[in-house]
């Protein structure tokens, strides 16, 4: 399983160059890295002056980027969920629910879903990868996405007991009727339950030690207000933060008002870039290459 590093926080502090930057850091240092645009404002195009999409193109040795396709990943939800009701109901057409399908690509929590399946995708084609690095949406929807699991998982738990009473009463009938259950409440329970099985999985994936949380902020008050805020919706998830990195420090040490306030969490400074613009690969590295000590906490293995 590879190391898991997610870079979240306020929109603008610089999540996606914090990203790119420690991606070009883990490729440099021998780890073989993918780097995963999961903002739907996908800035590592603009950063590497690259175009990126969902097959992962490879910018230097050792370093990967892919593109999260949002609306790609919505379509194929649907298109599961239509399946799933094809096969665990034989009479949804009674229902018309086909003809719901357009609307439902609209229903809110659906974006959250979508970037899950997304995620999946990410972990299982990942082979021979040594860390994957997310660059995050802004907060809100990265809160919803890392909470999505144990909510679903509450929902599901319920919808499961609900299908048992059911399926119970059904048996009741069916002994006197027919002597069994019906087939398709078998399938509907069969269904629940392999759904918590994978619900349960994403929650202790990103619930997990190898999962790191990089908390990129900037040295002002509207940035860490927002960031007291982003950690604590993150610890009653379950889930700390790792490292926070002072992005555009004005100064070479960490600001006292940070410092005090993140003061149990490891802390690094990502200088600011004096230049025309941190844009392209040499320009990247470069940067890299003269402060690799704002890197060099990442992960316990480097």
């Amino acid at each position: 399983m590879p190391q898991l590093h997610f870079f979240v926080g306020k929109g603008g502090v610089g999540k996606s160059t914090s990203s790119a930057l420690s991606a070009l850091y883990m490729a440099a240092s021998g780890k073989n890295t993918l780097l995963v645009s999961m903002d739907p404002a996908h800035n590592q195009r603009d950063l590497f002056e690259t175009e990126f999409a969902e097959k992962p193109r490879t910018v230097r040795r050792g370093l990967a980027v892919k593109e999260i396709d949002t609306a790609y990943w919505i379509r194929t939800y649907l298109k599961q969920t239509r399946e799933h009701l094809s096969k665990s109901y034989l009479y949804q057409s009674a229902f018309n629910l086909q003809d719901h399908f357009k609307v439902l690509q609209f229903s809110p929590g659906l974006e959250e879903y979508a970037l899950l399946l997304a995620f999946e995708n990410v972990l299982a084609s990942a082979k021979n990868t040594d860390a994957i690095i997310f660059d995050m949406a802004p907060t809100a929807l990265t809160l919803r996405f890392f909470s999505l699991p144990a909510i679903t998982l509450t929902w599901l738990g319920e919808l499961l007991k609900l299908r048992n009473e059911i399926c119970h009463k059904k048996e009741i009938i069916s002994k006197i009727r027919i002597g069994t259950c019906e087939l398709e409440s078998d399938r509907v329970r069969s269904k629940l339950q392999t759904l918590i099985a994978g619900h349960t999985r994403l929650r202790d994936l990103l619930l997990a030690e190898s999962a790191w949380i990089h908390l990129v902020l900037n040295a002002d008050r509207l940035s860490l207000a927002e960031a007291l805020r982003i950690r604590t919706r993150m610890a009653e998830i379950g889930k700390p933060i790792h490292r926070v990195v002072v992005n555009k420090c004005p100064g070479s040490r960490v600001p006292e008002s940070i410092a005090d306030a993140f003061s149990a969490e490891e802390k690094a400074i990502q200088p600011r870039y004096e230049g025309a613009g941190l844009q392209g690969l040499a320009t990247l590295e470069a940067f890299v290459n003269r402060h690799q000590e704002a890197f060099e906490g990442l992960a316990p293995s480097l």
